[in-house]
């Protein structure tokens, strides 16, 4: 029964009229200087509110002692550096042992550790 209707000449000549009126409706509101402070001040007091709220939860979740996303990011970035620096040690002790690196104590015959 829509698509009928939408094969109507009647009702496309309305519904383009329509669409016609509304964009210069919009048209003439986005000219309008007043209009466009006020749109831009909407906007600029939603991204002030989204601010607020962000901060709000952030002071929250430090006030029930749990890390935000940047405290979580920051630890992993720093235990990456610490792994990095792990291995380098453990690459110089293994050198200065004489010792091939990956081969540890447990590497002897068999694998099972033993001379």
């Amino acid at each position: 029964m829509f698509e009928e209707l939408k094969k109507n000449p009647f009702l496309q000549k309305a519904l383009a009229a329509g669409e016609e009126r509304v964009g210069k409706t919009v048209a003439a509101l986005l000219s309008n200087e007043k209009v466009m402070a006020g749109v831009q001040r909407a906007v600029s007091s939603a991204f002030e509110a989204k601010a607020a709220v962000e901060r709000g939860v952030k002071t929250a979740m430090q006030a029930v002692n749990l890390p935000s996303t940047e405290d979580v990011a920051e630890l992993k970035k720093r235990l990456a550096e610490l792994e990095s620096i792990i291995d380098g040690l453990a690459a110089r002790l293994e050198r200065d042992a004489g010792v091939a690196p990956g081969a540890g104590p447990d590497a002897g015959e068999g694998g099972k550790g033993q001379p």
